[in-house]
């Protein structure tokens, strides 16, 4: 559906109140969306954005402006450590913005590993104005979290959140603040959608090769039990090379919906998922007439000529929030350890079909 635009505005001081007001209803905008939708020229906007900017009522960074929050406490520089992907990449965009509500400056230290994790973090250490440390580590196998060398290198004084990571008790890192999405929950939503529509028997394609990859893995045989639905087997690999750890090879996904009379699926990652609708067509399995599937993450989920239902985690309330768990902590250093969680939604297309009873039994 296209959205209605505002039209256009006359005069600069009903023009700014108008952005003013749009930013601070969605939190972020793009300097060219605001334009666009208010029929003014994108200087203009820009010279309106600068206007705002300077009496404090918005943030402004690399053509976006964000909501200036009177509230907020300053902060000065956050350094965000870590690998981005099209994942983290969208949590490390609500990171910046949030950190520009505080009015502070956002920079990103792309670290692969824990060596180069380590070094950024050192170098951010030399900083006068450093506020803290934004880290979301990779962590591909559970000795990488064993073997992470940042608990040792950044100074317990020193603000560090972990973001879309919770670190195992017991570990170096685990009394460090830390905020993720709660796959738990998104897991169960997948489940009960797929439930509601009369399936029973489903069968789990996922990664692991990332924290949040097994922690879906491990969700899944809670969430099938606490609905009142068989444990047909644990997740399979939902493609080669999912599993960085073994390296082992992902199973053919028709003869395993075919072998466990499977009637839905559930596949992280959602880029697994629309190459799995492929191959299940070829093998005479359509989505959703035959099988039907839940994504997990919306990133590319609604992209395939068949657009997928999909649990889309909270990744820009992820960021944001870590950023507000780093001000908080600046402003009670001595305060009790938190790790938050934020719960995903369900994103529905048209992956997913009703079966009636009498099909549901005859695969049960």
């Amino acid at each position: 559906m296209t959205q209605a635009t505002a039209g256009p505005v006359d005069g600069p001081v009903a023009r700014r109140e108008r952005i003013a007001a749009l930013v601070a209803a969605r939190g972020t905008a793009r300097v060219a969306d605001l334009a666009a939708e208010l029929g003014a020229a994108p200087v203009t906007v820009r010279r309106d954005v600068e206007a705002l900017a300077a009496a404090g009522r918005l943030h402004r960074r690399h053509g976006v402006v964000s909501a200036a929050r009177p509230d907020a406490p300053a902060l000065g520089r956050v350094v965000a450590v870590g690998e981005p992907n099209g994942y983290l990449g969208v949590i490390l965009r609500g990171a910046d913005a949030a950190v520009a509500a505080h009015g502070g400056r956002y920079v990103l230290e792309v670290a692969r590993d824990g060596a180069a994790a380590a070094a950024a973090v050192r170098r951010a250490l030399r900083a006068p104005d450093l506020a803290g440390i934004l880290y979301a580590p990779r962590w591909r196998s559970v000795e990488e979290v064993a073997a992470d060398p940042l608990a040792g290198v950044c100074p317990p004084e020193v603000p560090l959140v972990l973001v879309e990571r919770f670190a195992p008790r017991g570990s170096a890192l685990a009394g460090r603040d830390a905020v993720r999405s709660d796959h738990a929950t998104g897991v169960h939503l997948a489940l009960s959608h797929l439930r509601a529509h009369g399936h029973r028997r489903i069968v789990a394609f996922c990664r692991d090769d990332s924290p949040s990859a097994r922690t879906v893995r491990g969700c899944f045989r809670d969430a099938l039990r606490s609905l009142g639905l068989p444990v047909l087997s644990a997740p399979l690999l939902s493609c080669d090379g999912a599993d960085a750890a073994h390296g082992a090879q992902a199973p053919d996904p028709a003869e395993a919906v075919r072998r466990l009379r499977a009637t839905a699926v559930l596949v992280h990652s959602d880029a697994d998922a629309l190459s799995l609708v492929p191959r299940l067509a070829g093998a005479g399995l359509r989505v959703p007439d035959d099988v039907s599937l839940v994504a997990y993450d919306d990133v590319v989920a609604g992209l395939g000529d068949v657009r997928l239902t999909a649990v889309a985690p909270p990744k820009r309330e992820v960021g944001r929030a870590a950023v507000d768990l780093l001000a908080w902590r600046r402003a009670s250093p001595d305060a009790p350890c938190r790790h938050l969680e934020i719960a995903p939604h369900l994103v529905e297309r048209h992956s997913v079909s009703s079966i009636d009873r009498s099909r549901t039994s005859d695969r049960s």
